[in-house]
């Protein structure tokens, strides 16, 4: 039996199959009517969940009473009727990141504030994530693992919940996969200039997503010259690397310009909330101390505004009223900062114990206790099967197949592990997670011993 990566081989090179090596070793999936078949079946398996999940969960959808999750329509609405990013016109904001809004842009022109459609259409586009890892994923590392990270994808409830409750990182799941994609290539021995300027669009895309891209696509550069650095000469290395990160700062620069233009001179990459979000995770820890996990739905979010209007109040609020709405948002940054130190430095074991509990919590946590409980049991039935597939990954020896889908998972874990951990922000790695769920499944299968019987008529024919 034919291993992707031979044993013999440095760890250095990743010797994905070729087009016919695929074919051959994906048995029936190699032929491209059963492919198609496949994946038609895959493909009605994710456009079934989704519908399904709308129509179970529709009495409770927030959307229904006019409202969406964190205010993201606020944003593209005054996008559209204002010119404002922002979530009042006329006052602009740092806080959020633009590429969730503008793919809200063209629902609000279509629908208007529909979010029945903005919810339905979010779901069809996660279908196209699904289609877009089985048709792209095959080109790298085969048949039978594209599906199967295809089927993964499509069965994933936080993933489909999540989407039709229009959040944001729906839109991010795509550009995710085909980072990886990308850099994979880029990893093997047939990448050239034109992967890593791909590469820098897709970074610089990432990080308009979200701002814990920017970690993720440096930590990336140094993995990725770190693993190649006896295969490729270093300067040949660094010059791709660079032409990629160069890319991405062109992406990205526009938005820090505008940033740097709302603020009155303040250089903010992406958006401006780190310490508030830190802020929220020795809160909210308060309050799971104060009342424990089982409270009713809301009283988070209660015990959040209420412990941040006293904290406006310990400031200056005259002087914040005066300040432009940006500059306020910086002013208001500076306020979580002084009491997160305050606090930090009244009990120093506190910080290490949050980001113990952030470790898990980035998988599982949510609102209160039913909800935590309620997201575990959706999510820890895709993540055993996810770690059951990794060990047949490092059995197999197929790490390096997937070595960067693992880059990218630890990088974001231990990002919000370090800040704040929810276990929505773990779903930007569902893509990764369905890519060594393929691998790994895949591998046991090539590698799975024969039944007796299977041998006696291979024989048999042979003969």
């Amino acid at each position: 039996m034919t291993e992707l990566t031979s044993s013999k081989s440095p760890a250095s090179h990743i010797a994905f199959p070729t087009r016919d090596e695929t074919t051959r070793s994906a048995g029936w999936l190699g032929n491209p009517d059963r492919f198609v078949r496949s994946a038609c079946i895959v493909l009605a398996i994710s456009l079934a969940m989704r519908l399904l999940v709308l129509i179970c969960f529709w009495p409770a959808w927030i959307w229904r009473t006019g409202l969406v999750h964190d205010d993201w329509n606020r944003l593209a609405i005054n996008w559209v009727d204002f010119g404002t990013f922002g979530y009042a016109a006329n006052e602009p904001t740092t806080q959020r990141a633009p590429l969730f809004v503008i793919f809200e842009v063209p629902l609000y022109l279509l629908f208007g504030e529909n979010y029945a459609a903005w919810s339905i259409t979010l779901l069809f586009f996660d279908v196209c994530t699904t289609l877009l890892l089985i048709l792209l994923g095959r080109r790298l590392w085969g048949n039978r693992t594209a599906l199967l990270a295809g089927l993964f994808h499509a069965v994933s409830l936080p993933v489909i919940y999540y989407s039709a409750n229009i959040e944001q990182f729906t839109t991010t799941l795509p550009f995710v996969f085909l980072w990886v994609y990308v850099i994979s290539a880029c990893d093997s021995h047939t990448s050239n200039m034109r992967h890593y300027a791909i590469l820098g669009l897709l970074s610089g895309i990432l990080i308009l997503g979200k701002s814990v891209y920017l970690l993720v696509v440096i930590g990336a550069a140094a993995a990725l010259f770190w693993f190649n650095r006896k295969r490729i000469a270093s300067t040949v290395t660094v010059r791709q690397l660079a032409v990629m990160l160069l890319l991405a700062a062109i992406v990205v620069a526009p938005w820090t310009y505008r940033n740097y233009l709302v603020t009155g001179g303040r250089l903010i990459p992406v958006q401006s909330y780190f310490w508030g979000v830190l802020w929220q995770k020795f809160v909210i820890s308060d309050l799971d101390a104060r009342e424990g996990w089982n409270r009713p739905d809301g009283r988070t979010l209660q015990y959040i505004l209420a412990r941040q209007k006293d904290l406006y109040a310990s400031g200056n609020p005259d002087y914040a009223a005066q300040l432009p709405p940006a500059q306020r948002e910086l002013y208001y940054e500076q306020l979580y900062k002084r009491q997160v130190l305050e606090w930090a430095a009244s009990d120093p074991t506190a910080p290490v114990r949050y980001v113990l509990s952030n470790l898990w919590q980035f998988w599982f946590r949510a609102e209160n206790l039913r909800k935590t409980l309620l997201m575990a049991a959706i999510q820890a039935p895709l993540l055993i099967a996810a770690l059951l597939a990794f060990t047949f990954v490092i059995r197999y020896r197929q790490f390096a197949r997937v070595r960067f889908a693992v880059v990218l998972i630890l990088i974001l874990w231990g990002e919000h592990s370090l800040v704040f951990g929810w276990g929505r922000y773990s779903l930007d790695t569902v893509p990764a997670l369905a890519l060594i769920f393929g691998t790994g499944i895949d591998a046991w299968l090539r590698n799975r011993p024969r039944p007796i019987g299977a041998h006696l008529w291979r024989l048999g024919t042979a003969s």
